[in-house]
């Protein structure tokens, strides 16, 4: 089926007209808009930057850092630890595979399992350059699998970051990490790698008994590349050895919780001509898992009983091409992609653990995208993506269907933008395997929406306020016992205002609103939070000081993550961090639900932060 859709894309593909340009347009747009060494695409969606001067100032070292200061859709760890921003607190698998990532415009996916998030939403970054975070349904060039957020991370150029750097971190509880990277420009080629170790002594979280929750982990990551003027080739591991907090205990008392992860990424692109790109990925994950309650498990029926010992093994395979030409005042992007996702074993205790046919999910996709100047600061956009989904083992197959519709406008100081889309989910298949609510077919999400953006820049500050309203039908973050999940409506707001003093003292603001209905188990949610931040440098010292606010309707109590950091630029070449990280220890809580295994009851949550009150200090030598 899979081959048979590729067909009948790449005949449609061919007839497709195709043009010439607003390349001198869209330049100019950029250019206004963009913080960062490279050119940012607007029509991507709508943007929250964090630039290389920003992570720098932050001194931000993990993903994590960084996405626990965005709006609206904000840093979460889940029962088994792992980054999932979407999680209810309940007992899905995992719940944000609506947010996809990139590194240097190339997925990173865990396939079978869902969002590259899962592993990388805590990443170490000092490989990174800068990073940005689109809001909404995305530019369809880049996802094989449809987003309401993308993460882009832009590794570092060795033209500006040649040579070699170490990083030594000592931090509270034994709290240690350490990071080499070297890179060069060579006469026909360049590359670059980095190399990072991560002992993570965490806190521990109070479950009611004699022993503590853990989330513990110890993580080793690779990250190279070498590349030419129209080639890339990408390897990276990470290899993650965590305790798993509440594991799979239904009452978050597990006797045993340990989840070890190894996962490989490997991507190839190739420019074959000034209109024509083509790309290639590979990704691997082994997840070794050790369950052990005095209860059943959670997904009992896919883990056993009341203890688990076993590995599971996916492999995922990504291929498209893309074909970019302009006439006129059109700029056409389009393109074809396929993504196979292969459920390669699942064992426990050395046995077969496979308890349905359904091992693999096949996914083609085609888009089509218009970019259109209605005069030099005007531009009309129209996107198309149609992805059909094939499943083996009598599990019902998809046909989604992505529309957005844009209008832009730009001047010196002004900038608007809007956008009409409809987008459709399907469920990932980890979760439809594993968890017994879906057992049935699962009906896809379907999201209907619209976006408004208005900015106003000076040279000293800018101001921006953006606003969503979508409905979701079927939502999956509400499946019920018959697969169809409820409706659910968003409204948010969200409101930036970025002042510079002088170059060396800069302020952020960032205000948002949001209200939900019907999300998870909750008729309505309120949420209204902030971030604050202020940069300052004295001669040899920097100084960064942020705030993020979080309250909403549960219990409207406020949370107050303070972070700060001094750093003393001892020589060029040598820098020392003070770095506090929740030193108020009062940031956001996530709630983590408990059911009485024995009654079926619920009990009381557990309020556990994501965000560790931790004093670190740091070493940085160039070399």
């Amino acid at each position: 089926m899979l081959l048979r859709s590729m067909i009948f894309i790449c005949l449609i593909i061919t007839g497709m007209l195709y043009a010439e340009s607003v390349d001198s347009m869209l330049d100019e747009y950029s250019k206004k808009n963009s913080l960062s060494q490279k050119t940012i695409d607007e029509n991507k969606g709508h943007l929250v930057l964090f630039t290389r001067e920003k992570l720098e100032k932050m001194h931000a070292k993990t993903l994590k850092d960084v996405f626990k200061t965005t709006p609206a859709i904000y840093y979460h760890e889940n029962r088994i630890g792992l980054p999932d921003p979407l999680t209810g607190g309940l007992f899905a698998p995992y719940n944000s595979s609506f947010i996809r990532l990139y590194v240097d415009g190339v997925e990173i996916t865990q396939g079978w399992m869902g969002s590259g998030l899962m592993l990388y939403g805590d990443v170490n970054i000092d490989f990174v350059d800068h990073i940005e975070f689109y809001y909404m349904i995305p530019s369809f060039e880049n996802s094989v699998e449809p987003a309401y957020l993308t993460v882009f991370l832009y590794s570092k150029d060795v033209k500006r970051d040649n040579g070699g750097k170490v990083n030594l971190i000592q931090g509270s509880r034994g709290y240690n990490a350490q990071t080499l990277s070297y890179g060069s420009q060579e006469k026909d080629f360049s590359y670059m790698v980095n190399l990072s170790h991560t002992n993570a002594k965490r806190e521990k979280v109070d479950n009611g008994t004699d022993t503590p929750l853990s989330r513990d982990f110890k993580r080793t990551q690779l990250f190279s590349y070498i590349k030419n003027e129209n080639q890339i080739f990408h390897f990276q591991i990470l290899s993650k050895k965590t305790d798993g907090l509440a594991g799979m205990s239904y009452d978050a008392t597990p006797l045993e919780s340990e989840i070890n992860y190894l996962n490989v990424h490997m991507d190839y692109g190739v420019d074959l001509s000034e209109h024509w790109h083509t790309q290639f990925a590979y990704d691997w994950l082994k997840v070794d898992l050790l369950q052990v309650d005095d209860f059943s498990l959670a997904w009992a029926d896919a883990m056993g009983s009341n203890s688990f010992d076993g590995t599971y093994k996916n492999s995922t395979y990504t291929g498209e091409l893309t074909y970019t030409n302009t006439l006129g005042k059109n700029h056409i992007t389009a393109g074809i992609k396929g993504r196979a996702k292969k459920l390669d074993s699942f064992t426990n205790k050395g046995v077969d653990a496979l308890t349905s046919p359904f091992t693999s999910e096949e996914i083609a996709s085609i888009f089509f995208q218009d970019q259109y100047a209605l005069s030099e600061n005007k531009l009309l956009t129209l996107g198309v993506s149609y992805n059909y989904i094939s499943r083996n083992g009598g599990i019902v197959d998809d046909s989604l269907l992505q529309l957005r519709l844009g209008y832009l406008y730009t001047t010196d100081t002004w900038s608007y933008k809007t956008y009409l889309f409809r987008t459709q989910v399907a469920l990932e298949p980890f979760v439809r395997y594993t968890n017994p609510l879906t057992s049935k077919d699962v009906t896809a999400q379907t999201t209907v929406g619209m976006t408004h953006e208005l900015s106003y820049t000076q040279k000293k500050y800018r101001m921006r306020i953006l606003f969503n309203v979508m409905q979701d039908e079927d939502s999956l973050l509400n499946i019920t016992m018959n697969g169809i999940g409820k409706d659910t409506e968003y409204f948010t707001t969200i409101f930036n205002y970025d002042y510079d003093f002088d170059i060396d003292n800069k302020l952020n603001i960032q205000l948002y609103y949001a209200y939900y209905k019907d999300i998870f188990d909750f008729d309505t949610l309120k949420d209204a939070s902030g971030y604050f931040s202020i940069q300052n440098t004295y001669g040899d010292f920097d100084f960064y000081n942020g705030v993020v606010w979080h309250s909403n309707s549960i219990d409207w109590v406020n949370y107050f993550d303070l972070t700060s950091s001094v750093s003393w630029n001892i020589a060029k070449n040598f820098t020392m961090i003070l770095k506090g990280d929740n030193i108020l220890n009062k940031a956001k809580e996530t709630n983590l639900f408990r059911l009485d295994p024995a009654t079926g009851n619920l009990l009381s949550p557990l309020g556990v932060s994501p965000i560790d009150q931790r004093i670190t200090i740091e070493l940085e030598y160039l070399f």
